[in-house]
């Protein structure tokens, strides 16, 4: 039935589309081609300005016209974003600096495309009184796929990724070959261009389970769009229970996500070589999926203000602790509440988000969420950038020196703590005039 195979179907895309190879040394690979911190910060700009643009009209066109072609033109816009990252030659600045400008406007495209469209072209093919038990267990499924998809591509991309690693393991299987960095450093890059193209296969599986929009012109087509985004943004803005889940949303995930788009270079802080960092992925991934089942009790037994509540306690103190480096693997150690928090905090979104959404306007929602997040994502990944290059001055040092970084991760459990401060008040001293459609447990 089509319920069942867009569920399968969806997790598999999900996993495809986010396990990368690359991700163990994402920030270190910006910097092995030869660009700057600034330039890093600035390019993850461009990734959420592009995905901002386009990820609440994605969202509203998918309501309209169907999921399944948003899903699928994510397919192809990763397959894309690889096939440029691909072309990458360390030692040309210049070239390098406008195939990453390529690479993410296409990636952020591509996350603009697929999110909000998978999620509701999945959860709106479950039978509907079925949909608030069956969902949480696809995503607890999710959560165990995204584990053990994440152990495979840390170990390979990391292993791989590292020549000297790479030129001892070819070694010890009898292989007398010496890998040049300029070759290892393309390998997590063309096995991510396989995991695109595996993606876009599994889109086309997918199967539209709403009726088409009927035909209209253009200019119609255009003003009813709009229409629809602005409804939409508007119900989300006065219902009490949308409003707080996107505010605390993007106080929490935009901290999250900073740091795990650094944790390579924390690593480096902290003394970890290269060639370690799948195994930290790995051992983070199998944490996640001991946890998996977790994320299904806590939404059952506790209410979201509950879940919220301990959860920005865990992520307050990974932060401290990244704040405080310990040397070697007790630093990692200390930082791997960091790590989980993710995965709890996209479970609480999604599960709490689609209980109180209607269908008609399932993606359109779901994709505002996503351009809250990204948008916050991007101003705070350029606060990093403009706080880096004043610590840098401030110290004397060159915005590349260990010590600017770890000066700069002192502020951000403060960071963390105040812009929660900040959003809490805001939903004390706010009056909502319209009802909630549910009270989702006074959020």
């Amino acid at each position: 039935m089509p319920q069942h195979s867009n569920a399968r179907l969806f997790v598999w895309f999900r996993i495809l589309f986010n396990c990368r190879f690359y991700y163990p040394v994402f920030t270190i690979l910006f910097l092995d081609l030869g660009l700057s911190i600034g330039e890093f910060a600035a390019l993850n700009v461009v990734w959420a300005l592009t995905s901002v643009v386009l990820e609440v009209p994605s969202g509203a066109l998918a309501d309209r016209y169907g999921r399944r072609p948003l899903v699928v033109a994510a397919g192809w816009l990763m397959v894309l974003e690889m096939a440029v990252l691909c072309l990458m030659q360390p030692g040309h600045h210049d070239l390098v600096l406008w195939l990453f400008v390529l690479n993410r406007v296409l990636s952020g495209a591509a996350e603009a495309c697929a999110s909000g469209a998978d999620e509701a072209l999945t959860y709106d093919s479950l039978p509907e009184a079925e949909r608030t038990t069956l969902w949480p267990q696809i995503m607890a499924r999710l959560s165990r796929g995204m584990a053990l998809g994440f152990v495979v591509s840390s170990i390979l991309g990391a292993v791989l990724y590292d020549a000297h690693s790479l030129t001892k393991a070819l070694q010890f299987l009898g292989l007398d070959v010496t890998v040049p960095k300029s070759v290892s450093m393309k390998l997590p890059l063309l096995l991510c261009l396989g995991t695109a193209v595996g993606s876009l296969v599994v889109t086309l599986r997918m199967t539209e389970v709403r009726s088409p929009a009927p035909k209209i012109p253009l200019l119609q087509s255009i003003r009813e769009t709009w229409v629809s985004i602005l409804q939409t943004g508007g119900w989300m803005w006065r219902t009490k229970a949308a409003f707080a889940l996107i505010l605390f949303g993007v106080v929490f995930d935009s901290m999250i996500r900073l740091f795990l788009t650094v944790a390579s270079n924390f690593y480096r802080l902290v003394g970890i070589e290269e060639g370690w960092y799948g195994v930290i992925g790995t051992g983070v991934s199998l944490l996640g999926l001991a946890t998996a089942g977790l994320m299904e009790t806590s939404a059952r037994s506790m209410n979201a203000r509950q879940n919220f509540t301990w959860l920005a306690l865990m992520v307050f103190g990974g932060l401290m602790a990244a704040a405080h480096p310990q040397p070697g693997w007790a630093g990692i150690a200390l930082v791997v509440p960091l790590f989980l928090s993710m995965r709890f905090l996209q479970f609480f979104l999604s599960h709490y988000l689609n209980e109180i959404v209607d269908s008609e306007q399932r993606a359109t929602a779901l994709s505002f969420r996503g351009l809250t997040i990204n948008l916050a994502y991007g101003s705070l990944t350029l606060l990093f950038g403009w706080q880096t290059g004043w610590e840098a001055g401030h110290l004397n040092l060159s915005t590349d020196d260990p010590r600017v970084f770890a000066e700069s991760l002192k502020l951000w459990p403060w960071w963390f703590a105040g812009t929660l401060v900040v959003a809490g008040g805001w939903m004390l001293l706010r009056r909502f005039k319209t009802p909630k459609k549910r009270s989702l447990n006074e959020v």
